[in-house]
């Protein structure tokens, strides 16, 4: 009998050493992401950051794209939340910096908003809006020019309208093509 109740504990003991020997095998999911802020703190994207956590941290691939892509996405919308609200503060200087470029010579809106630190994509974006604003404008513009003959369209456009050279361009194609087509 006492045999039995030793054996009986024995069991237990075992039972709740090896339970706890499971459990430590698993990390946490502290642990965990902070692996995944380590691996990708050292590379250059969600993939090489998985390839970090696969070999030094013996992650299982997909467990370890997943996982580094996830991280990768909330960095970004991360950086991209704090881009827009710095640039909702600094609007009274981005309304003065797009007054001062539709007053340039030059008229190419786009390409003076990136002389003022503008990303390419929100300058051009920016830029079309103003012209398309102005679209009731243009089309004055166009009817005025098409009217003359003494030169072609988007050469007056350029000349007495100040066009940007692209702009024109595809308005003297366009009305040419109108004209073969007849």
């Amino acid at each position: 009998m006492r045999w039995t109740r030793w054996t009986r504990w024995t069991r237990s003991r075992f039972a709740a050493a090896l339970t706890l020997a499971i459990l430590a095998c698993g990390k946490s999911a502290a642990r965990k992401a902070a692996e995944v802020r380590e691996c990708s703190a050292i590379t250059m994207d969600a993939k090489g950051a998985a390839q970090c956590l696969v070999l030094q941290h013996k992650w299982k691939q997909p467990a370890a794209l997943a996982a580094a892509t996830r991280y990768q996405q909330e960095q970004d919308s991360t950086a991209q939340l704090h881009a827009d609200s710095a640039w909702r503060a600094d609007a009274a200087r981005h309304t003065r910096e797009i007054g001062d470029c539709a007053k340039d010579p030059s008229s190419d809106m786009a390409r003076c908003l990136v002389g003022y630190g503008w990303a390419e994509a929100r300058a051009a974006a920016t830029a079309d809006s103003l012209w398309h604003h102005e679209a009731p404008a243009h089309r004055q513009q166009v009817a005025t020019c098409k009217r003359q003959r003494q030169m072609q369209a988007g050469v007056c456009l350029q000349l007495k309208y100040k066009w940007s050279p692209e702009r024109a361009l595809v308005v003297d194609d366009s009305i040419r093509r109108a004209q073969m087509r007849r």
